[in-house]
């Protein structure tokens, strides 16, 4: 029998023609449109599993592994022992069919602002007290203000008027991605890039602990409870995923650690399916580096850190009504 080649023509077809989001719900994902904007789309199956389709359906990554490549990747991915022909027939019978997010995708039109995500950021206004990013960050979040006016202070947080503006930066301290929340926002700037969050209260300062939350809100909330928190603590988040860029900056701070024995990594990420798989990733990545790791969990029935905090302000405030 004759062995089965791919014509470059053929390739290129389904490459092209054939959407890896499409892919993700024949294997059982549903687009969540609350997380997702035009040019990241993020697909979920079950508590646990997220994925991330790109470059146009063209790309996908797993947010719980490194894994990630193209259509052919992402079939040989969830059937590894299909064989090489039935792969490239399958893709074929789908070419130019359109994924059940088209109609999501086309109604979200590209922005008309075409500066990056750092000339956006450049121009926001300083987090003002009283603002409406301020009320969703203090009273809706529990963030407390002296927190909130360090990590404005500090380059972490600035205002947009109806949502609070969260800063990705690289090693450098460049702006590669913003991430806005509010109590009806949840969306990140065109063309960002999710490397990491960080907040520092003395930026500069050399790291002893490193404590990595998944979302900026409740890396902020963690710093919030910290007992230990000093100046030479890094606080980061990762926006929920663990990227190639994600990855490249943690193994870079991880790096740039202070080398001695009360140095460590303190994974802070969601006590659920999500939160574990991350923190086995952040595990690996920290023994790879040579670093000390310790889990630490949300207090009580808590999901996450925000959440550990709310239920904290919330215990403090019954507590005064008592005595009163």
């Amino acid at each position: 029998m004759a062995r089965f080649e791919l014509s470059e023509a053929d390739r290129a077809a389904i490459t092209s023609g054939v959407s890896c989001a499409l892919l993700l719900e024949r294997y059982g994902f549903a687009l969540d449109k609350k997380d997702s904007t035009r040019n990241s789309l993020k697909y979920r199956r079950g508590k646990g599993e997220t994925y991330i389709v790109s470059h146009q359906g063209k790309g996908w990554w797993d947010t719980g592994s490194q894994a990630k490549g193209n259509v052919f990747d992402l079939v040989k991915h969830f059937e590894p022992t299909l064989r090489w022909q039935d792969v490239c027939v399958d893709l074929g019978k789908m070419v130019g069919v359109e994924p059940a997010s088209t109609p999501w995708v086309k109604s979200h039109e590209a922005s008309t602002d075409v500066r990056s995500p750092a000339e956006r950021w450049a121009k926001a206004k300083s987090l003002r007290k009283g603002s409406k990013a301020w009320q969703y960050l203090a009273q809706t979040r529990c963030l407390p203000e002296w927190l909130l006016r360090k990590a404005s202070a500090n380059g972490s947080i600035r205002d947009g008027f109806h949502a609070a503006w969260f800063s990705y930066r690289d090693g450098q301290g460049a702006v590669t991605g913003v991430e806005l929340r509010g109590p009806d926002t949840r969306l990140q700037l065109k063309d960002s890039v999710k490397t990491l969050f960080r907040f520092q209260t003395r930026p500069g300062t050399p790291v002893r602990r490193l404590v990595v939350a998944e979302a900026p809100i409740d890396a902020l909330s963690f710093a919030a409870m910290d007992p230990e928190h000093g100046n030479d603590t890094l606080y980061v988040a990762t926006g929920g995923g663990m990227g190639p860029e994600t990855i490249a900056a943690l193994e870079t701070e991880m790096e740039a650690m202070v080398p001695d024995m009360r140095s460590h990594l303190i994974v802070a990420t969601d006590q659920d399916e999500a939160g574990d798989r991350y923190a086995g990733m952040l595990f690996e990545l920290a023994f790879e580096n040579c670093v000390r790791y310790v889990r630490a969990i949300p207090e009580g029935e808590a999901k996450d850190f925000n959440q550990a905090l709310q239920e904290r302000f919330a215990a403090s405030n019954a507590a005064r009504t008592v005595v009163a």
